[in-house]
């Protein structure tokens, strides 16, 4: 049985804790704040658009360096450092910027950049050091971090604001006395590995001193390999590359919805406080399927998983255009939610079962800069077709498509063996 001391369910909740404020807040959050600045500041649906394209991509392109980050100076430096210049660039947001291209460099670059050194990479790295049995279970609990932060980032920035006049700025006030918070949070209880402690992964006795036990893959319908890869060797393979393509398009998806979902569930004539609460419910739905891969992505491959995920995510695209009533906004809430909640936590689960911890930072970097650059571009193509008369139904129409190709897609591809040009 584990041991009742071990601490890689504390390590858990602090990074919880950490991903909770430096992730949900300024990405979920946001969506609520700068509709508010938009208007205030007289920016229009493009620079909106762009202010999210550039976030996107320096909270994702950082990725790979992030990972080397964790490499070489741990996590509980990286996720420090991250959440320092989160604050930094929420304090810019409230005292500096009074024009479009303030807020790109204070939210697009800094923000962005602590999102991408204090959020999800740096803590999935820590978690796959401390679990393997469990592993699957653990980063998705990690990951409704970013859930339940998305349920409460937004309706409760939107409370900030209007308890403050609508003064925005608040908002980012708020999120900067948060991020110091997770700052302490990571400097003063971060532990790199078990054996920092005296322990080992999932709980297990303590090793006795000189002697070292391996851990053997786990036997059962998940794929786990006992192998161990290296990054070129992953690389080298069609498979991550055939994983990406399939999680591509509920990327290009999620960025233009958090974008434009307020303004433009407000087009459709809903208030802004039912705009937000849709956010927050996708965040919410997001939460039952993390809990569906805690309880199922250990006994069977999240692979299956994933693919339903994707499929559900280009459903609610397809739905997004109608959503002009309240159930239709509750079915479009649900799908996104579920879809990209789940399917990031996959996404997750198979390239550590897949690939090995030796690799797995670098490769989840990888990931992360692959889907946020890619997908950045379209919250700017989403805006500029919207001030140029075309509206967004072109734009949630392809993404649709894109995600029913990649579902198929990624059923059917195969785990892949190293060295046997299986996934080579």
């Amino acid at each position: 049985m584990p041991n009742p001391g071990f601490y890689g369910w504390r390590l858990l909740s602090i990074f919880w804790l950490i991903v909770f404020v430096n992730l949900a807040f300024p990405f979920y959050g946001s969506s609520v704040v700068n509709a508010v600045m938009m208007r205030d500041l007289n920016l229009d649906r493009q620079t909106l658009g762009i202010l999210f394209s550039l976030f996107t991509i320096m909270s994702g392109l950082p990725g790979p360096l992030v990972a080397v980050c964790v490499n070489r100076f741990g996590v509980r430096l990286t996720l420090f450092a991250g959440s320092l210049l989160v604050l930094a660039g929420a304090v810019l947001m409230a005292t500096v910027v009074n024009a479009g291209w303030q807020a790109a460099l204070a939210f697009g670059v800094v923000v962005a950049l602590g999102v991408s050194a204090g959020g999800i990479i740096g803590a999935q790295a820590g978690l796959a050091k401390w679990f393997v049995r469990r592993r699957a279970l653990v980063l998705a609990i990690i990951s409704t971090a970013s859930a339940v932060g998305g349920f409460v980032a937004s309706p409760l920035l939107n409370r900030v604001i209007t308890a403050a006049g609508g003064d925005w700025r608040m908002g980012w006030w708020f999120i900067a006395a948060i991020a110091f918070a997770a700052a302490l949070a990571a400097l003063a209880f971060i532990k790199e590995k078990p054996e920092d402690l005296g322990q080992e992964p999932d709980g297990g006795a303590a090793p006795v001193q000189g002697k070292k036990r391996s851990i053997r893959p786990w036997k059962g319908a998940v794929h786990i390999t006992a192998e161990t890869w290296s990054y070129r060797e992953a690389l080298s393979g069609r498979t991550f590359w055939m994983m990406m393509f399939s999680q591509l398009g509920m990327s290009f998806g999620y960025t233009v919805f958090i974008a434009h979902g307020v303004v433009h569930l407000q087009d459709l004539g809903h208030t802004r406080e039912a705009a937000s609460w849709a956010i927050s419910m996708m965040a919410l739905a997001g939460l039952i399927s993390k809990g569906i891969v805690g309880a199922l992505g250990d006994r069977i491959d999240p692979r299956y998983l994933w693919t339903a995920f994707i499929a559900l995510f280009g459903a609610g695209m397809s739905l997004t255009m109608q959503a002009g009533t309240t159930s239709l906004l509750v079915a479009v809430s649900v799908c996104l939610g579920m879809g990209f909640g789940g399917g990031v936590v996959c996404l997750a689960s198979v390239l550590s079962n897949y690939y090995g911890t030796k690799a797995f930072a670098s490769l989840a970097g990888l990931a992360i800069a692959i889907n946020t650059t890619m997908s950045s571009v379209t919250p700017s193509a989403a805006g500029w077709l919207y001030d140029s008369g075309y509206g967004y139904q072109g734009v949630f129409h392809i993404i649709a498509a894109w995600c029913a190709l990649g579902a198929v897609t990624l059923f059917f591809i195969k785990p892949p063996l190293r060295n046997s040009g299986n996934g080579h």
